[in-house]
């Protein structure tokens, strides 16, 4: 019998909203000037999704992520408002399955690599 998570367990973290599919042209500078290194544009789909902090329930960012399904290859980065200044992470590059949701799940992991998210 798989073992339940304890309250205390379902009440920190981070989770997302569904990612939603808008045009590649909404994408962060950052990313936008990463995802022009690769291969075209017009092969991406770029995702978006809010990121909430459990234990408050207050948003903390979001998530973007472009998939291109042809290539397996995806790259994301997550963005937040600190003092009053857009900040996002770096890109992170990564093969992909195309769900959007487990992309998110791999920028999660880059951005608290990096200190983004606790």
């Amino acid at each position: 019998m798989p073992r339940q998570p304890i309250k205390r367990e379902l009440e920190q973290g981070t989770y997302w909203t569904p990612p939603c599919e808008v045009a590649i042209t909404e994408a962060h500078p950052r990313l936008l000037n990463a995802l022009k290194t690769g291969s075209g544009l017009d092969r991406k789909r770029l995702f978006v999704a809010g990121a909430y902090d459990m234990a408050f329930s207050s948003p903390m960012g979001q998530f973007e992520v472009a998939i291109d399904c042809e290539s397996g290859l995806s790259c994301g980065v997550f963005r937040t408002m600190r003092n009053s200044e857009d900040v996002s992470g770096k890109p992170v590059w990564f093969t992909s399955d195309g769900d959007p949701d487990n992309a998110v799940e791999t920028v999660l992991r880059s951005a608290k690599a990096e200190g983004l998210v606790p």
